[in-house]
C-alpha cells in the first residue's frame, strides 16, 4: 500500500486547526446534510468554514437559498491547486463536502492531501457497506488519516435488533488486511422529516427551536460534533 502520509497535515494537527472531509461515493448517504449541519454545530465554539467541492453543487445551492444567514462561512472550489492550500484559511474548522463520484479523483486527491480526519456517512444498509469500503481503502487508508464511519439516516421503525446487528459488524467484521472492524462514531444520525426541506429552506440544525419535529435532528448532529470535538481533543492530549 503507497504511503501518502503528509507531514504538513501532521503539522496542522499540532496547531489545531483541521480540515475535515465528509466522503460518499454514492448518492442517498447525507453527505452533504451531514457537512453542512455539523459545521453549524461546530460553529457554536469554533471558527468553521464549509468548502463545496463537489461539481453538482448541492452544498452551494444550500448556501445560495441561505443567504446571509449561515452560522458558519461557505465558499466553493474545484481548482486542486487552491485546494492544496486550504491551510491558509483562517479558521479552526474547514468542513469539505466532496465530490460525489470517482470520477472527481483530481479533486478528491488535492483535498484529502491536507484533511485531518475522515467522516464517511453510511446508512445502516448492508448492501451500502462495499462502496464506502473501497472508498476508504482506495483513498484514505492509503494516507493514514483518521476517519470515522458516521451511521446516517437510521429508521427507528426499523427496531434495535436491527441497528445493533449492523454496529456489530462494523466492530467485528474484515473489511481490511489485518484489520477488525470499521471505525464508528457511538453517536448516529436518526432520520427525521425536519432535514428534508433544510436545503430548500437554506436552514441548518441549530436554527431550529427544540420541538417535537426537530428534537431528535438537534440531539443528533450535537451528539455527534460533541464526539467528534471529544476525539480530537484526547489526540491532543496523547500528543
Amino acid at each position: 500500500m503507497q504511503d501518502r502520509s503528509n507531514p504538513a497535515r501532521d503539522l496542522a494537527m499540532e496547531t489545531k486547526m483541521r480540515v475535515l472531509s465528509v466522503i460518499g461515493q454514492k448518492g442517498g448517504l447525507g453527505k452533504t446534510t451531514t457537512a453542512m449541519n455539523l459545521a453549524a454545530c461546530m460553529s457554536r465554539a469554533s471558527s468553521v468554514a464549509v468548502v463545496d467541492v463537489d461539481p453538482q453543487l448541492t452544498a452551494t445551492d444550500w448556501a445560495e437559498a441561505a443567504g446571509e444567514d449561515l452560522p458558519f462561512d461557505f465558499t466553493s472550489e474545484t481548482d486542486p491547486a487552491m485546494l492544496s492550500r486550504m491551510r491558509e484559511l483562517e479558521y479552526d474548522v474547514v468542513i469539505v463536502d466532496t465530490p460525489g463520484s470517482l470520477a472527481d479523483t483530481d479533486v478528491l486527491n488535492a483535498v484529502l492531501d491536507v484533511t485531518d480526519f475522515v467522516i464517511a456517512p453510511l446508512t445502516p444498509s448492508f448492501m451500502e457497506l462495499k462502496p464506502v469500503q473501497r472508498t476508504l481503502q482506495q483513498f484514505v487508508l492509503p494516507r493514514d488519516i483518521p476517519y470515522r464511519v458516521l451511521m446516517n439516516r437510521v429508521d427507528p421503525r426499523d427496531g434495535r435488533a436491527q441497528l445493533e446487528a449492523f454496529q456489530a459488524l462494523l466492530d467485528t467484521g474484515s473489511f481490511f488486511d489485518g484489520v477488525t472492524g470499521m471505525p464508528r462514531f457511538r453517536n448516529y444520525i436518526r432520520q427525521a422529516a425536519v432535514m428534508k426541506n433544510m436545503p430548500l429552506e437554506g436552514t441548518v440544525i441549530t436554527q431550529y427551536t427544540d420541538t417535537r419535529q426537530s428534537r431528535a435532528a438537534i440531539s443528533d448532529y450535537t451528539s455527534v460534533s460533541l464526539e467528534l470535538m471529544n476525539l480530537w481533543a484526547r489526540k491532543d492530549q496523547v500528543a
